[in-house]
């Protein structure tokens, strides 16, 4: 029978160095080079970074309490960052394998520093500096990320538009002159302008309509009458609601504005059904009307296009011409 002063030792002895392992993954944790924001992660490196961290807390919490569940705890949050380090690098942290620190147990005392563990992750202790990413894909031997897993597809083409305009712009200067040069950033960016504005209303006007080709006309119940909460200056103080149920099961709600909370609704409203990302309710005059838009749009985004090209790459076709300005 193990006397009760003996079980008491062990007992703080594990305690001790389960608070050491617990102490040298929060270290790994924070030296860890991961980041969300990180080149090339994915949303599976995220989803085992947060779970290495929530059971690093959990563990915190349980360590006073439940010695068992911390210790389930800090298993669960290594095997979650050995994953990590398998999808970072294509190997793992030995789970059973980390090496225990050196804890002075309460039998025997000293009064010298604990060596910095070290585990296939590398060195880790108070002393070590967190690694940066340039070190960290130095050290594993991982070459510099491609420019298309380092940046989205929008920004990569804003990049390379930017160069083109730049290379563009010089062989004005080469073939013609600066004024030439000048004149055409100028008209390119006003030639954009209207066709950018011209063709995002021209979309939204389109996928209206193809929206509501699509939803065609249903029956909206009316609902309730309520105050708005907030409303600007020119806008009805009361609506009433119209709820419509689609085939999904999802309630479409038309707030039709009136001037005062007495007024008789009609049972029901025939409105269109605007299909897409984000289905809604119109009344019934708009849809019709809004094709109307596009003999203003369409002509400005034509007009936009033609000077645009009369400024890319048309300034450089007259310069290679023989003509010049200025």
């Amino acid at each position: 029978m193990i006397p009760l002063g003996e079980r008491r030792r062990k007992a703080r002895e594990q305690a001790a160095r389960f608070d050491a392992q617990l102490t040298v993954f929060g270290e790994m944790l924070a030296v860890h080079p991961f980041a969300v924001d990180r080149p090339g992660s994915t949303h599976e490196m995220a989803v085992e970074y947060a779970r290495a961290l929530d059971a690093y807390e959990a563990a915190k919490r349980e360590a006073g309490r439940d010695v068992a569940l911390a210790r389930r705890e800090l298993d669960a949050g290594m095997a979650a960052l050995n994953r990590l380090n398998t999808h970072l690098v294509g190997t793992s942290l030995p789970q059973a394998g980390m090496a225990e620190p050196n804890v002075p147990t309460p039998k025997a005392k000293s009064r010298t520093p604990r060596a910095n563990v070290t585990t296939s992750a590398g060195p880790v202790g108070p002393d070590v500096p967190r690694p940066t990413p340039t070190q960290t894909g130095a050290a594993d031997g991982r070459s510099r990320p491609r420019l298309r897993d380092r940046y989205m597809p929008e920004q990569l083409a804003l990049r390379a538009g930017l160069v083109a305009l730049v290379v563009y712009t010089l062989a004005v200067i080469a073939v013609g002159t600066w004024i030439m040069a000048l004149c055409s950033i100028l008209f390119l960016n006003v030639g954009l302008g209207l066709a950018g504005g011209g063709g995002i209303f021209a979309w939204a006007v389109l996928n209206d309509i193809r929206g509501a080709v699509k939803g065609g006309l249903v029956e909206a119940e009316y609902r309730h009458t309520a105050k708005k909460a907030w409303r600007k200056v020119d806008e009805a103080p009361w609506e009433q609601h119209y709820v419509y149920v689609d085939s999904e099961g999802r309630e479409l709600i038309y707030r039709r504005g009136v001037p005062s909370g007495s007024l008789k609704p009609l049972p029901t409203r025939r409105l269109w059904l605007i299909e897409g990302d984000r289905p809604e309710l119109r009344a019934f005059w708009p849809p019709l009307l809004s094709p109307l838009s596009l003999i203003f749009t369409v002509p400005l985004f034509l007009a936009g296009a033609v000077v645009s090209l009369g400024a890319v790459p048309g300034v450089l076709i007259a310069a290679l011409m023989g003509h010049s300005w200025g």
